[in-house]
């Protein structure tokens, strides 16, 4: 080795270790580049300074660098000449003072044992190791479980064949009598250890669970001591072990939980400890849910998070804090569970919060209102009057901070699954709002105004009332409102001109101009904000307004949002899609002149690399390098590519032919999006391939598809090869998909692109597609599993949380399309399903599980043709047995139900009339029309009628139904009641001459009203009366 090479190395690695300026910093790393780091001479003198230079930094620089350099040159060493290195490295590594380069050098040791003992070298290392972690000399023990601790980075499988003698060793060391240190590593190294624990190796896994009360009692200690590092590493490696598929922590899974809401609650803890704490809970929730519910500890858990809730925040909204945190536990917790075991236990805490003296108790009881909704909203929407009148409690308080948790509540009951509910209540809550929109206290105003933006865009003509005054106070908002206000209440105009339609003219021109204002400014982050919230509001404001409107402004607008995407900023182009698909969806085939910038500007998006290293930095991680960085992700991309998918699929839509010259390299990215880490891009991705199918079909101006497998009528060429593109693609994504609501999102569009375009879509996929269902079914699905280690911990069969339950649903709903798009070809089907789908009928279950089933049931007997027939037996009893249920939702589809199945079936029968009039009675007595019930029961009764009306006891029927009549809500009802109408009338029948004036009003009636469906012979037939 030169010395002299060595001496000019160190000089270098000693300019670039004390460097101060950007420009010595780069001339010193390309000159290593080019004259040092180019051969194998380079590792022993990194060595060599890494061993004997005096100055710390720089030993540990080079260290760093030796590490870099070792998988390129390492090989291409003298076999004595490794020796040597090999015996002055572990010489090095002992002698060594400074923790930071002890720690550089382990790591250099483990990247050289990556190459070496695959190829049977450096034999003695493992022993050296344990002969450090037996040392008497703490700092020894520290090295050798440090360097064991790397080694599983690069030969974890080889170290994984001495599982047992590891397991002595750490037993050993995590009860460390002197280092911290030396016990927090180890704890660490069983974590990287666990990873090659067998699930299925019962000593191992048994022999590990021993492990973990020590592994807890170092992280007791490190909290105790206030070692908030050595904790996080600790929480870390617990965390991770909850995504294993070895059960290693299961034998002492309440012992962890009760650990971490005790540390969690502790208010003498730093809030840092608490947070990572409950951190581990909401961990815990998201991964071992099956654990949680089998222990029966979710009604303790929520006792316990509650009062956390009610403790200080931190001014700086986006830190973390033990409240926030356990906030964000309730919410995992309520979207993860059966909302009868979480939102009761919650609700009962807000009620007592709420009449609390302490404004911070009733400032959680809004908040853990707001945030247990999201899993909740099916449950509640029964008892929205009463969630309303205390969100109105809240709004009213004097305390700001409870007013703005009241507002928060609000902004999130008024979702979409609840936002007609919600706006029912508008004069009861719109006052209350708009008042403190005009707050002194600027957050409040936020608050405010983001949940009137929340309530408008559900209020219909509701709004107009308030329309006056809302538009005034909202424009003074945007003219002089505090920074963060004016991006709501632009947002908040258009949902007023959205809710409000035509009656928006009067402001249409004031408002236009000055959002074009606002789509035009530059600036900083919250200019820009602004700008692109005016982007997307322009285009409510032009589909509420619509296309003859808006149609001086459309070019203007397009060019500005154009503009905007030229722009450094994610949130712009994001919003100019959002412009783009909603202004192609107003103007259709008019948007084709601006596709040839646009097209280009989605393609480039979605080719976008969002793959980087970040959050490690070599300043302040030397041990880290290029290689070793994790791989992280760009969420901004990510999300600019959902709504970038999301738009496209509207634009092909909407302009359909011109977009034609897109479509192959915009598919083909959709495809691989399918990959994607974000679930909601998968999802966006999906809905745009399926419209893809669709606008073929579309384009091809095909007959009307006809039920039946082979196919009846003949598919167009180019719809059929989307279909053999699509198909496939989403089938494989869907085989390990892991998200419930992409599943959920995925028999949407099944069940919808069957609609559409017919078997064709499916008919080559079947047995894929009847696979993937069933496992919903059985509830066996990835997606359904991946929170479950095995069957002991599946939850109760009777209870679901709501998401659990919307999967279930959609997945009915596709069986239910089948029988629809394969007729008499579903009965192979059928028989798969019934069983399954019937087994969700039973009482026990829940509303909307009971509800499903019969629905699908109803369905697939109105679908699947005579072919029903063969299923009477099993269905006739479950539709029966439904139309006695105590909810009108569940009633409702049977009343639907037995009505398809006497229409299709074709058996007679009449003889069971009787009964179904007996059991419809009450549903056409109804005083209202909840759930269509009382329209699914009159329909029901014309099917009778026209199935046999001499079996139906009309003297005693008609008077009931005609009273029930016209139809309302369910307007498919009205073929079947106005068919049998005419047949009554065509056959003289005598039992209506009684009921005439009821009847001709009912008439008069349902022929004014435009929603009103008719047979064009029964159309006809009445219009000529």
């Amino acid at each position: 080795m030169d010395p002299q090479f060595v001496s000019s190395l160190q000089d270098r690695l000693q300019q670039l270790a004390f460097a101060s300026d950007t420009e010595t910093l780069q001339t010193v790393t390309v000159s290593l580049g080019q004259q040092y780091y180019t051969t194998a001479a380079c590792i022993p003198a990194l060595l060599t300074v890494a061993k004997d230079c005096e100055q710390w930094q720089v030993r540990q620089l080079a260290a760093v660098e030796l590490r870099k350099r070792v998988p390129k040159f390492w090989d291409d060493i003298d076999d004595a000449v490794q020796q040597q290195m090999r015996e002055a490295m572990l010489k090095a590594i002992i002698d060594e003072s400074n923790d930071l380069v002890r720690h550089s050098l382990a790591r250099v040791i483990s990247s050289i044992a990556k190459s070496d003992i695959p190829n049977q070298k450096w034999g003695d290392l493992i022993q050296f190791l344990y002969k450090c972690c037996q040392s008497p000399t703490s700092a020894h023990r520290e090295i050798g479980v440090y360097v064991l601790d790397s080694l599983f980075e690069t030969i974890g499988d080889t170290l994984s064949a001495h599982l047992q003698h590891l397991f002595e060793l750490f037993a050993v060391l995590i009860n460390d009598p002197e280092s911290l240190t030396v016990q927090v590593t180890t704890l660490e190294a069983l974590g990287k250890m666990a990873d090659y624990v067998d699930p299925e190796d019962r000593s191992a896994v048994s022999t590990f669970q021993g492990l973990v009360p020590p592994m807890v009692q170092v992280l007791q200690k490190c909290l105790a001591g206030g070692e908030e590092e050595f904790a996080q590493r600790c929480f870390e490696v617990f965390n991770g072990m909850l995504i294993l598929e070895a059960p290693l922590l299961n034998r002492h899974f309440g012992d962890l939980i009760e650990f971490s809401i005790s540390v969690g609650s502790n208010q003498e803890l730093e809030d840092s400890l608490r947070v990572m704490a409950l951190n581990f809970l909401v961990w815990t929730t998201t991964y071992k849910r099956g654990r949680l519910q089998k222990l029966k500890i979710v009604k303790p858990l929520v006792d316990r998070v509650m009062p956390i809730t009610a403790q200080e925040d931190p001014e700086d909204e986006e830190e973390d804090s033990p409240s926030r945190v356990a906030l964000r536990v309730l919410n995992v917790l309520s979207t993860s569970f059966p909302p009868q075991q979480v939102f009761p236990v919650v609700i009962a805490h807000v009620l007592q919060y709420m009449q609390n003296s302490d404004p911070m108790f009733r400032k959680g009881a809004m908040l853990s209102l707001a945030i247990t909704i999201e899993g909740s909203v099916d449950y509640i929407r029964p008892q929205i009057g009463d969630i309303v009148t205390l969100i109105c409690a809240g709004l009213s308080d004097s305390d700001t901070a409870v007013r703005r948790a009241a507002c928060m509540a609000l902004g999130c009951i008024a979702v979409d699954e609840l936002d007609e509910e919600v706006a029912r209540y508008h004069e009861k809550l719109m006052p209350m709002i708009f008042s403190m929109t005009s707050d002194s206290n600027p957050t409040i105003v936020k608050y405010a105004t983001n949940a009137l933006d929340c309530i408008l865009e559900s209020m219909g003509d509701a709004s107009l009332a308030y329309l006056p005054q809302l538009m005034e106070r909202l424009v003074a908002l945007l003219e002089s409102g505090p920074t963060e206000v004016k991006p709501i209440a632009l947002s908040a105009i258009g949902s007023a001109a959205h809710s409000s339609g035509e009656a928006f003219a009067p402001y249409f021109n004031e408002v236009v101009a000055r959002i074009k204002h606002a789509m035009a400014l530059t600036g900083d982050d919250d200019t820009l904000a602004l700008r692109g919230v005016a982007t997307d509001t322009i285009s409510t404001v032009a589909e509420a307004a619509g296309r003859d409107a808006f149609r001086p402004h459309l070019d203007e607008c397009t060019q500005l949002a154009m503009q905007g995407m030229e722009i450094d900023s994610a949130t712009l182009r994001e919003s100019a899609f959002c412009y783009v698909g909603v202004m192609s969806r107003v103007f259709e085939g008019e948007f084709a002149k601006y596709l040839s910038y646009i097209a280009p500007q989605i393609l480039q998006t979605l080719r976008m690399d969002e793959s980087s290293a970040f959050g490690y930095n070599t300043d302040e991680d030397p041990d880290m390098d290029d290689d070793d960085m994790p791989l992280g992700f760009n969420t901004a991309i990510s999300d600019e590519k959902e709504v970038a998918a999301d738009a496209v699929g509207q634009l092909f839509a909407s302009t359909t032919t011109a977009f034609l010259p897109y479509v192959e390299e915009i598919a083909a990215e959709l495809i691989k999006l399918l990959d994607h880490f974000s679930d909601t891009a998968r999802k966006a991705a999906t809905v745009a391939l399926f419209t893809f199918v669709r606008t073929f079909s579309k384009i091809a101006s095909p007959d009307p598809w006809m039920p039946g497998v082979p196919l009846r009528v003949a598919i167009d060429e180019n719809t059929q090869s989307m279909i053999k593109l699509v198909l496939p693609a989403v089938l494989r994504m869907w085989e390990d998909e892991d998200d419930k609501m992409v599943v959920t999102q995925l028999c949407t569009e099944l069940r919808l692109i069957m609609k559409d375009v017919g078997p064709a879509t499916t008919i080559e996929y079947a047995d894929s597609i009847s696979k993937h269902l069933l496992e919903i079914f059985e509830k066996k699905a990835p997606c359904q599993t991946i929170d479950f280690e095995d069957d002991e911990d599946m939850p109760d069969e009777d209870e679901m949380a709501e998401l659990d339950s919307l999967l279930i649903c959609a997945a009915a709903d596709c069986v239910a399309e089948f029988a629809s798009a394969f007729g008499d070809a579903f009965e192979p089907i059928m028989d798969t399903f019934l069983p399954h789908i019937a087994g969700y009928a039973k009482p026990s279950l829940a509303v909307s599980e009971r509800a499903m089933a019969v629905g699908c049931l109803a369905e697939i007997a109105k679908n699947m043709g005579p072919g029903i027939t063969k299923y009477a037996e099993a269905l006739f009893p479950i539709f029966m047995g439904a139309l006695q249920d105590k909810h009108a939702e569940v009633q409702s589809n049977a009343a639907f139900g037995v009505g398809a199945f006497i229409e299709t079936a074709t058996i007679d029968a009449s003889p069971y009339f009787g009964d179904v009039l007996k059991a419809l009675f009450p549903l056409i007595q109804m005083s209202d029309n909840t759930n269509n019930a009382r329209d699914n029961a009159a329909g029901c009764v014309a099917r009778l009628i026209l199935e046999n009306a001499d079996a139906v006891p009309l003297s005693d029927v008609l008077p009931a139904w005609i009273g029930a009549l016209p139809i309302r809500g369910d307007h498919l009802e009205d073929l079947p009641v106005y068919d049998a109408v005419c047949y009554l009338l065509k056959n003289k029948r005598s039992e209506v001459e009684p009921c005439l004036p009821a009847l001709m009003a009912v008439l008069k009636q349902a022929m004014s009203d435009p929603d009103t469906l008719f047979t064009e012979e029964s159309r006809q037939y009445l219009g000529s009366l």
